[in-house]
């Protein structure tokens, strides 16, 4: 899975700019700390990504459900929601939840797509749920797994899923990426039985 970076900028340049967001933070609005945040990031060296826009750019499969995922990283199954307004949403329950507020840890997520379709629709199959890839131990954190999310190509099926990102939302489409890896066939089969049992 290739996802694009906010990285048009150098270290360097993202490190004097956010020394200048730095030296009027008296005067910020919420726009300009979510700016001077990413700014640090990348400064640090760290990768930035914008994931709800890399959900709409990735598009729908064949059957009219997206590519890409995203969930709270303590959920096990993600279920998909189209609304006829354009709205669709990443929630861990099988009902819309319709006075869902995004927060930084919020269970569900809402995401405008203009031009969403509603999915072709099986028969007498309303909700669309894909299984949360499982964080490896060594990548895992330690405490507070509730205020991180997964990135992942999405299997609207009983398959298990296998190149997952760990991400840390600061911002309204600003994540910070913690890990990618590859789930091994080991973990993907200990985690498939784990779905049938």
């Amino acid at each position: 899975m290739k996802i694009a970076a906010l990285t048009q900028i150098d270290r360097t340049q993202a490190r004097e700019l956010w020394r200048k967001y730095q030296e009027h933070r008296a005067y910020q609005s919420p726009a300009d700390a979510e700016i001077a945040a990413i700014y640090k990031r990348i400064a640090n060296g760290h990768t930035v990504i914008r994931a709800l826009e890399a959900i709409r750019l990735a598009g729908f499969n064949g059957e009219g459900l997206p590519r890409l995922a995203v969930a709270r990283a303590d959920t096990q199954v993600c279920y998909w929601h189209h609304r006829e307004n354009g709205q669709c949403q990443f929630t861990d329950s099988r009902w819309m939840n319709r006075r869902s507020h995004i927060s930084l840890k919020s269970r569900t997520i809402t995401l405008d797509w203009p031009g969403a379709m509603a999915p072709v629709q099986q028969k007498g199959h309303w909700n669309y749920e894909a299984t949360v890839p499982l964080v490896p131990v060594h990548i895992r954190p330690k405490r507070g797994l509730a205020n991180y999310h997964i990135l992942w190509e999405a299997e609207w099926t009983r398959r298990y899923p296998s190149d997952p990102y760990l991400l840390r939302r600061f911002g309204g489409d600003a994540w910070l990426v913690v890990a990618a890896w590859d789930l091994t066939d080991v973990e993907r089969a200990v985690m498939s039985s784990q779905m049938r049992s």
